[in-house]
């Protein structure tokens, strides 16, 4: 029996249909993740960094211990707060570690300023170190032009002082100024290197009363531990404060009247007269002694308003004057006495004879 045609037309559509749909490209569903959608690609976890890293803080001698170090991660959640044990070595030890750069610190202490730094840690047993290793330089630029002065009556003269430090841990000094010659002075803060690792402070070289020498002078850096030291290279150039004029210093003796001749076992001389001691732009003192021929008599004597002495050669020392006049008797034996006098500013010496005669010039010199 013949099919009918409907029946037949209606298979031959299913078919068709079904190599249709099976030939065409599936579509993704967009509510189901795919690796080529994005924002649904599967993201990994990362591998928490379990373990310490180590701090360590070392002075100019090797570690310190017993000093607080404060430790921030990168997030800045919290504040780890350790202390260095016996080398100088501690450990941070958070429940993991935070890639990335943490920042440090070693808050005022001992003979340390507040110091930071920052540092990356990406793995356990890293270690950071604070550190005041290397040369550190003391840099001193006067203000004014030139540094000299004209008479004496001196100046002021100021100074910038840098204290630069190699290290990343701060350690301040105190500045130090030598001995500098009669009537300077210098002044300046009790401390300098507390604010940053290229610390700048003024320092002022100042005279007083009357100057008739060149102030030279060097600044040290001296660091506040119990037994202080100079840490490397914190010792200044050479500065200097040129004098600019030149001091004179003259010594006389004028003879007095009458003198007397004076017999014992020798013939002895008593001789009165006016030690004078004058200049220009000078500030300093000479010292003046006798000598005598003979001394197996009579001990000389020099009695002057400045005390009395023997003669020198007789076992006697010096007197010092400063500018002025000066009665006086010089006793000797054997002859009229000798009188000496040095310059205690140039070392400059002469002696004169005591005449008995008119005026005589013991020394005189300049500088």
């Amino acid at each position: 029996m013949k099919k009918p045609f409907y029946v037949s037309g209606l298979l031959v559509v299913m078919a068709l249909f079904i190599i249709w749909t099976g030939c065409k490209k599936k579509e993704d569903n967009p509510t189901s993740p795919s690796s080529s959608i994005p924002g649904n690609q599967a993201t990994p976890t990362p591998t928490p960094i379990l373990g310490s890293f180590i701090l360590q803080v070392n002075d100019y001698n090797g570690g310190v211990g017993g000093v607080t170090v404060i430790a921030i991660p990168p997030d800045q959640s919290v504040t780890y707060t350790v202390k260095t044990q016996t080398g100088g070595f501690c450990y941070v030890s958070p429940p993991y570690i935070q890639p990335g750069n943490w920042a440090f610190e070693v808050p005022t202490q001992k003979y340390f300023a507040d110091s930071k730094m920052t540092a990356p840690i990406t793995a356990a047993y890293q270690g950071v170190t604070f550190s005041s290793a290397g040369t550190n330089s003391i840099f001193l630029t006067p203000t004014t032009y030139p540094e000299s002065f004209n008479s004496a009556a001196g100046g002021s003269f100021t100074y910038n002082l840098v204290y630069q430090q190699a290290g990343n841990l701060l350690v301040p000094i105190k500045p130090v100024f030598p001995t500098l010659a009669n009537n300077w002075s210098a002044t300046g803060p009790a401390s300098v290197g507390f604010l940053t690792f290229s610390d700048q402070v003024a320092i002022t070289i100042t005279s007083s009363v009357c100057v008739d020498q060149s102030a030279n002078f060097a600044v040290t850096g001296v660091d506040f531990e119990p037994t202080p030291h100079v840490p490397f290279g914190a010792t200044s150039a050479p500065q200097t404060v040129s004098k600019n004029f030149t001091s004179t210093v003259t010594v006389q003796w004028i003879n007095g009247s009458p003198f007397q001749n004076v017999s014992t076992c020798n013939l002895e001389k008593k001789l009165p007269g006016t030690l004078v001691v004058s200049g220009t732009g000078d500030c300093g003192t000479v010292s003046v002694y006798m000598t005598e021929c003979s001394t197996n008599c009579f001990s000389g004597q020099f009695n002057t308003p400045n005390g009395n002495t023997t003669a020198q050669n007789a076992g006697g020392g010096s007197i010092a004057f400063g500018p002025g006049s000066y009665s006086c008797t010089v006793w000797s034996d054997g002859c009229f006495g000798t009188l000496h006098a040095v310059c205690n500013r140039n070392g400059a010496s002469g002696s004169v004879q005591c005449s008995g005669n008119g005026t005589q010039t013991i020394l005189s010199t300049s500088y």
